[in-house]
């Protein structure tokens, strides 16, 4: 690659020269066209060469798994607010089913539910449960309820 960028540069200064040196007339005429003609096939000249060479493309761009990272507080956040969300419409499905009742929602691994915390009066409580599997397609185990005494 710097043999053929010492060749263009060599026929940049061999062309300038020329034209100084060059007369007036028709000679210069087919002067100037030789030079230009071997001006292209200097910058032609590596093409061949490209062509037939295996062209790596990681030496271009580095694909390696080192190069990467996982942004976990990205994913955090982005799990927290799916579980605020789920929380406040589970909250918003009891109460328009009229329970007096507010629930949180816990994710685990691939944002399976792993919990959730219903705050709800005693007699509220087993419809509230009740609701919420069937809101939520989970079993009773992953519910916790937390009575509240009114």
């Amino acid at each position: 690659m710097t043999g053929w960028i010492l060749s263009i540069v060599g026929m940049v200064l061999t062309v300038t020269l020329t034209e100084i040196m060059l007369p007036e007339g028709q000679t210069a005429k087919y002067i100037k066209g030789v030079v230009s003609l071997m001006v292209v096939y200097v910058v032609l000249l590596p093409i061949p060469s490209l062509l037939s060479a295996k062209i790596d493309i990681n030496t271009f761009f580095n694909f390696s798994s080192d190069s990467y990272q996982i942004d976990t507080s990205f994913i955090e956040i982005i799990k927290e607010d799916k579980q605020s969300m789920l929380g406040k419409e589970l909250t918003a499905y009891l109460k328009g089913e009229g329970l007096t009742a507010t629930a949180s929602v816990f994710l685990g691994e691939g944002d399976s539910v792993t919990m959730v915390a219903l705050f709800c009066g005693a007699e509220d409580a087993d419809r509230a449960s009740a609701l919420t599997m069937k809101s939520l397609g989970i079993k009773e185990d992953k519910i916790v309820i937390h009575e509240a005494y009114t």
